[in-house]
Formats: structure tokens, C-alpha cells, sequence
């Protein structure tokens, strides 16, 4: 299992920046990462000396994923349990 798992992602995209949400799976602690976004594409460039490596790692394996909006909060279906 990886350290890291990214849950859903939303866009700002009048300020050209994506949330990414997660968790931390060792510890159990919740993160957001503010990431810029120019032309609506993960800009990882300027977060290499600030992010942990294997979150960076996990964020450019799944740049192709959260580019094309499969962690965007959009996509998710409501369900309700009665």
C-alpha cells in the first residue's frame, strides 16, 4: 500500500489552481495541496522542494488521472443509505 492515497480533487479555475485532498495511510492524517494549474493541467514544477517525496511521486503518477477530471468532486454520484 502506498504511503499516500489521494481521495477527490476541485478546481479554481478563475485562479488556475487544483485542491488535491488525501491521506496520509501511516499515520492517518488528512492533507490538502494547493497546486497551480495553468490551462487546467497540474503544474508540478514549482512544489518540487516543498512536497515529500513519495507524495510528489504519487501526484505525477496520477497527473494524467487528475488532469482529465477522474478525482474532480464533480463526478461524484450522491448515494444516501436508507
Amino acid at each position: 500500500m502506498n504511503k499516500y492515497r489521494i481521495f477527490f480533487v476541485y478546481r479554481v479555475k478563475d485562479l488556475n489552481y487544483i485542491h488535491v485532498h488525501g491521506m496520509n495511510m501511516e499515520n492517518k492524517k488528512l492533507f490538502t495541496v494547493l497546486i497551480s494549474s495553468p490551462n487546467d493541467e497540474m503544474n508540478l514544477a514549482l512544489h518540487h522542494s516543498e512536497l515529500p517525496n513519495e507524495l510528489l511521486s504519487l501526484l505525477e503518477a496520477e497527473s494524467t488521472r487528475i488532469n482529465s477530471g477522474l478525482y474532480d468532486l464533480a463526478h461524484w454520484e450522491p448515494y444516501t443509505y436508507s
